[in-house]
């Protein structure tokens, strides 16, 4: 009868090892996948570092050469003014004419990087790219001249334009009111 009694208790052992088992076992899954999500976090997390130290160099680079190209268009200012003030009789030496070439490469260089000049005569005032200098009888809200030239790079102001804005005709009875005010030392403003 001794038997008996071990088959039911066998059993029962048996039983509580599979259970015992079955939960180290479930234990064990549940840390796997919390090792699974942990790994393909830190993945994404590379991944997203490794675009924004890459995004980062490339506006590092950018902003490098914005800096760059900004300090050279002073030098394209006075080229413009020196080719503008050639005397007629040497503009088309092969002096000049190399002179003009250099310009245009290095104009042409700029360009190929991203530089553009921003159109202003002609345009309406935009202040966000003109920079209004002065007011003068022309077509009312619109450049009427451009005193200095005004560039973009990719996209990015970099320099506006100084520019002239029109403010409409004068009608022969504002000019002769705008002359009085000015001997008998008034003004518009209050």
């Amino acid at each position: 009868m001794g038997d008996s009694n071990e088959a039911p208790e066998a059993g029962i052992e048996q039983s509580q090892e599979i259970q015992a088992l079955q939960q180290a076992l479930a234990q064990e899954k549940e840390r796997a996948e919390k090792y699974l999500a942990n790994w393909q976090r830190s993945q994404a997390d590379l991944a997203n570092y490794r675009q924004r130290a890459e995004q980062e160099k490339r506006e590092s680079i950018e902003f490098a050469n914005s800096v760059l190209i900004g300090s050279l268009l002073p030098i394209l200012d006075d080229m413009d003014r020196a080719l503008a003030a050639v005397p007629d009789e040497i503009s088309e030496s092969s002096w000049t004419e190399g002179i003009k070439l250099i310009y245009n490469k290095l104009k042409g260089a700029l360009e190929a990087q991203g530089l553009s000049e921003i159109e202003a005569r002609g345009q309406p005032f935009d202040p966000h790219v003109h920079e209004a200098v002065m007011q003068q009888e022309g077509p009312e809200g619109m450049v009427v001249e451009e005193t200095r030239k005004g560039y973009k790079f990719k996209d990015k102001l970099i320099r506006p334009s100084l520019v002239v804005v029109g403010k409409g005709r004068e009608t022969e009875e504002q000019g002769q009111q705008t002359r009085r005010r000015s001997r008998n030392g008034k003004s518009d403003r209050h």
